[in-house]
């Protein structure tokens, strides 16, 4: 039963992967750990059993709970990467580098627009809002494009899940057009190496394959749902 936790399973992930779950499912399909998934949408009845506010994700290992997407991977990189996914040296960067991408380039960028453009219709329409977030995005972008510099990777040549966090930041901002914060400046062409050395991972594949089957079997049972009525 995927919607109940089996406390013998030592890890557990609440979160559909096509929301920010995706940065934990990749990160644990880096480790190569073995976990269960429940399925929940953020503020579904499912993802309030598991948090107060219905968000997701949520991580469960053993009796321990985890939430917020960076604080979970930190958590799972501290515990089992043996400081390679979250570094200890240099640790300070990677507070630092984490902490902007999920207040700069998420919250006051990438949610802003999912909150006011994609989800206007609750939240409210407010373009000024939207048009302030983007650039608020582009101009932090470029500090962290500018501490990329000719590194593989956003903390020097080693991958770690602050470049998971980046990464699907950027993807996020790809589905919805602010790829052109970046495209066609002098940071394009090592923007665009970089994107693609992160997503030739085996472990992001896996996950991109994971959030597409999700995604098609939920069309398939709206679809059933609806040929009923």
């Amino acid at each position: 039963d995927t919607e109940s936790i089996n406390m013998c399973e030592k890890l557990t992930l609440v979160g559909r992967t096509s929301f920010r779950s995706f940065r934990n499912i990749w990160m644990l399909e880096e480790l190569t750990l073995p976990y269960s998934h429940i399925l929940a949408y953020p503020g579904s009845k499912l993802a309030r059993t598991h948090h107060e506010l219905g968000k997701i994700p949520v991580l469960y290992d053993g009796n321990i709970k985890v939430i917020e997407s960076a604080a979970i991977n930190t958590y799972l990189g501290d515990k089992f990467s043996s400081g390679q996914l979250v570094p200890s040296i240099p640790r300070p960067l990677y507070e630092q580098t984490i902490q902007m991408i999920t207040s700069e380039l998420d919250s006051q960028g990438l949610w802003i627009h999912r909150k006011h453009e994609s989800l206007g219709e609750i939240f409210g329409k407010n373009p000024d809002a939207v048009a302030e977030a983007k650039r608020n995005f582009k101009n932090s972008n470029r500090v962290l494009i500018s501490q990329l510099g000719e590194s593989n990777f956003i903390l020097g040549n080693a991958f770690t899940a602050a470049d998971i966090l980046w990464v699907h930041t950027l993807d996020w901002a790809e589905s919805i057009g602010w790829n052109d914060t970046w495209a066609g400046s002098n940071d394009s062409e090592k923007l665009k190496s970089y994107l693609e050395r992160c997503r030739s991972r085996t472990a992001y594949i896996k996950t991109v394959e994971k959030k597409v089957e999700e995604e098609e079997e939920e069309r398939l049972k709206r679809k059933a749902r609806t040929s009923k009525m």
